[in-house]
């Protein structure tokens, strides 16, 4: 089968999750185009890329200027399956279904709840872009082929719309990871993998980890708000900036203390972090903020925290805990490694995915 993978996005954690996608598809026997903004992928693989690199323009104009860029390539591939994974594309996706073309939408976030947490969107107008959101997505989720969902919330507000869907979560990839054990060697300190924002935590995990005397790496890309920010703090805190795959599983296969201090935002309460699988992955036990979902997940594996942010010395004293009991924070960094395999492992993800394909298949031999 030919497949699309279609997105109008630039960050490296979006891109990562579509080329994730497309190599998993690639390894059950799919040509696999990917169409895509940079940054590319270093090794191409079995997948073939098509990089809309255009100019950068406003967020206001970038669903039209890019969008239709994008859907032309989309198009000029003669995929048997578009999939496409952002909702600003649901108008070219619509017209790309008119044209004949199987269809799936990608759903990777709680979409009319996400737009609470851009901050270039005037706090006036967010409940109106929200709602509208919600809108597009009820009245179009049944006029497509499939949905996938990336978390169970998503998957039940979208089956309510009366679509057919499927969970693919975003879940983790353990051949990046060593399998931690208990000689594993980890330096005395703690990690944070991801976009760095304040309303992700900046702040709690800076000045908790800095009460405790504990050093913490950052990784990732963050705003000019919070570097700054950053830059006039005293604490111990070394920020690496974005680092790639190799990069990111050998910091946290070094690291003792995994953080996700996301604050309580409407699109963070469901979510399913990634970056906790990742800690998971690597034998780091995690402490979390405690949003209904990261705290289900921690809880239930056993192999972490789940703190309130409003709670700072409790929050300190997991801390402290943890990086001075390395024997208790291998055992828990080593109950999650187990609960990712039997649970949030990525190949069971990527089987649904391709199941979801294999059942297309007669549909499109009927056409």
């Amino acid at each position: 089968m030919k497949i699309c993978m279609l997105s109008s996005v630039h960050s490296a954690d979006d891109i990562r999750i579509v080329e994730k996608e497309a190599r998993s598809l690639a390894g059950y026997g799919h040509a696999v185009t990917v169409v895509a903004r940079p940054p590319g992928p270093r090794d191409n693989g079995d997948i073939e890329f098509k990089l809309t690199n255009l100019p950068k323009v406003s967020r206001w104009k970038r669903p039209w200027v890019v969008g239709r860029a994008a859907a032309e390539l989309a198009r000029s591939t003669n995929a048997d399956v578009i999939q496409f994974h952002d909702p600003e594309l649901i108008p070219f996706a619509l017209m790309l279904r008119r044209r004949g073309f199987t269809v799936i939408y990608d759903v990777h976030e709680d979409v009319p709840a996400d737009i609470y947490s851009k901050t270039w969107i005037p706090s006036w107008m967010q409940p109106l872009v929200s709602r509208g959101t919600e809108w597009v997505e009820r009245a179009t989720a049944q006029r497509f082929d499939a949905i996938v969902a990336a978390t169970p919330t998503i998957a039940d507000r979208f089956s309510r719309y009366g679509a057919s869907v499927t969970l693919v979560r975003n879940s983790v990839n353990l051949d990046e990871f060593i399998e931690p054990t208990r000689d594993t060697n980890r330096k005395r300190q703690a990690v944070y993998v991801g976009h760095i924002s304040f309303n992700r935590g900046l702040v709690e995990m800076v000045e908790s980890c800095d009460a405790v005397q504990l050093p913490l790496v950052l990784a990732g890309s963050i705003g000019a708000a919070e570097a700054d920010w950053l830059r006039k703090s005293s604490a111990n805190v070394a920020h690496r900036g974005k680092i790639g795959r190799f990069e990111i599983a050998t910091l946290l296969n070094e690291s003792l203390i995994g953080l996700c201090l996301f604050h309580p935002e409407p699109n963070h309460l469901h979510a399913m972090p990634t970056k906790i699988f990742e800690y998971m992955a690597a034998g780091l036990p995690v402490i979390t903020s405690d949003l209904p979902k990261s705290k289900e997940i921690v809880e239930a594996a056993g192999c972490g925290f789940a703190v309130s942010l409003k709670d700072k010395l409790g929050l300190m004293e997991k801390l402290s805990l943890l990086a001075t009991d390395q024997q208790r924070a291998i055992e828990l960094g080593l109950a999650g490694r187990a609960a990712v395999g039997k649970t949030y492992n990525w190949k069971h993800d990527a089987a649904e995915l391709n199941k979801l394909y294999s059942a297309i298949v007669p549909c499109l031999a009927g056409t």
